[in-house]
């Protein structure tokens, strides 16, 4: 097969770091990759940039890519699905082709993914299930170590997941509160690893958000992959995530 190459996108307060040996897991089966460093992770000087700011840069990437004539498949993580999502717009490979183009993005595999509905914000999704974090000029501070490790690293050992946690950023606040403005799901064929021990984005949520993107999808489904991780599948089974893109791509190599 003609690979295509990946995009991967983190998770809010997670640098692309964390993402290494995910990155290494394709690089090894012959994919080119790029990380994204969100724009929303870590404190800037000024206002603190929202998420436009992350599908700009993601979408620049994507464009540049497209007008090379190559495909591109999306992997997103937790936030990182409404940035995936949004970024799309204008680059849906179903679309260019109809106007003669090459290229352009062909999958989203979601990874234990936010997937907002057009319209709709990561804050929607989780109602007031997010009111707890702390806004301090106009960034999410990030949750104590324990609690962060216990939450979004559960499937690691206490002293590895610890460390894990301490890598994270403060993340911006505003993204959480901003409208997705195109229905990718509607052009592009949607994967989803869903994460069934995830103590973040739980199971019902997951599942909820899955329904929602085929209610929208024109009698299409969601190309659905479960797997017995907790939320940070990037850093507890890395070989797992990256072999689940893999499949959901096509690559029976």
């Amino acid at each position: 097969m003609t690979k295509p190459t990946i995009i991967v996108i983190p998770g809010s307060f997670s640098t692309i770091s964390g993402y290494a040996a995910v990155i290494a897991e394709f690089e090894a089966h012959g994919y080119a990759v790029y990380g994204i460093e969100l724009e929303t992770v870590g404190r800037r000087a000024g206002k603190a940039p929202d998420m436009y700011a992350d599908t700009a840069k993601v979408a620049a990437l994507v464009s540049k890519l497209a007008d090379e004539g190559k495909d591109v498949v999306l992997v997103p993580h937790s936030y990182g699905g409404i940035v995936a999502l949004e970024a799309s717009k204008g680059f849906a490979k179903s679309v260019r082709e109809k106007a003669g183009k090459t290229g352009g993005v062909a999958r989203i595999v979601l990874v234990t993914a936010v997937a907002p509905l057009e319209g709709q914000t990561v804050k929607d999704l989780f109602g007031g299930a997010l009111d707890f974090m702390k806004n301090e000029g106009g960034y999410l501070v990030r949750m104590d170590a324990p609690i962060a490790a216990a939450v979004g690293f559960s499937d690691l050992p206490a002293e590895e997941a610890q460390k894990w946690a301490a890598t994270m950023e403060d993340h911006s606040a505003e993204s959480f509160e901003q409208k997705l403005t195109y229905a990718a799901y509607k052009d592009i064929p949607i994967s989803y690893l869903f994460c069934e021990d995830d103590k973040l984005m739980l199971p019902e949520l997951q599942n909820k958000l899955i329904a929602g993107l085929e209610g929208e999808m024109g009698g299409q489904k969601v190309d659905r992959h479960s797997v017995k991780s907790g939320h940070a599948i990037h850093a507890s089974q890395p070989k797992t995530m990256a072999a689940v893109v893999r499949k959901a791509i096509g690559d029976t190599e």
